[in-house]
């Protein structure tokens, strides 16, 4: 057997950050299914960061000075989320494999978009959760019920379980939509170059998120005396309006234009 015989990797060079950019750049030009994607993803790191630096922040600070539920909040974290990854992460594993046993593209995008409005709705359940527990949102509907403290748990709880179960499922269909339009599409240089695009725009987004919550914390330090200011308010709720609408942006534009 010969050792020097050449692979496929063999000639291959990583491109240079210049280049993944016009690569990511075309992809969003001459893929419309990826653009109006990459677009709901980008505009939910942006208000769920925007949400976290906030809403988080407060949240904590009102529940260990008034609540003294401070502690019991992260167990509730830790604990949970492994169960709510177990079963999302089951349920749209099978989900994916019936999916392709449907060899019909148009089909199989259609299933998906399905699957993307449910991630839409579950994402905006659990930004309504976690902006009912920023303190001034949260007092003014439960400063009068003598179980709050127990009911600032619950909510939050509610938020991971909507918004973590609708994170895993929409990885999974996220991914496979791509897949199907970049990977196996007819850009011969997309589709060869797929996972430089892919993690360009997964590195795009951390960097992007942590620019925006860092932001948000900064404005929540200068203005948390005052949680009612209107600096910190518009804050949120710009925030919150992104998170709503972001994964509505594809199944929208695939009614209204992509399908046809």
């Amino acid at each position: 057997m010969d050792n020097d015989r050449p692979t496929a990797l063999s000639g291959y060079t990583t491109p240079p950050l210049s280049q993944k950019i016009r690569l990511y750049i075309a992809a969003l030009f001459s893929v419309p299914f990826y653009r109006y994607g990459e677009i709901g993803n980008i505009c939910y790191t942006v208000g769920k960061n925007i949400l976290d630096g906030v809403i988080l922040y407060t949240m904590f600070s009102m529940a260990e000075r008034e609540l003294k539920v401070a502690a019991i909040l992260g167990v509730v974290v830790k604990y949970a989320y492994p169960g709510i990854t177990m079963i999302s992460s089951t349920c749209i594993s099978g989900f994916i494999d019936h999916l392709e046993a449907v060899h019909t593209i148009k089909i199989q995008i259609s299933r998906l978009i399905k699957a993307q409005l449910g991630v839409a709705t579950g994402q905006a359940l659990g930004a309504v959760f976690l902006l009912l527990c920023f303190p001034p949102v949260f007092m003014y509907f439960f400063a009068g019920l003598s179980f709050k403290s127990h009911l600032l748990v619950a909510i939050y709880l509610l938020h991971h379980v909507c918004d973590g179960s609708a994170q895993i499922v929409e990885g999974r269909t996220w991914f496979k939509i791509i897949e199907i339009k970049i990977r196996r599409g007819d850009d011969i240089k997309l589709s060869q170059n797929f996972w430089v695009i892919y993690t360009l725009a997964q590195n795009f987004q951390l960097v992007l998120g942590q620019l925006f919550i860092w932001s948000a914390l900064g404005i929540t330090t200068e203005l948390s005396p005052g949680l009612t200011s209107l600096i910190l308010s518009v804050t949120v709720y710009i925030g919150f309006f992104c998170v709503v609408v972001s994964k509505f942006i594809l199944p929208v534009t695939y009614k209204l234009k992509l399908c046809s």
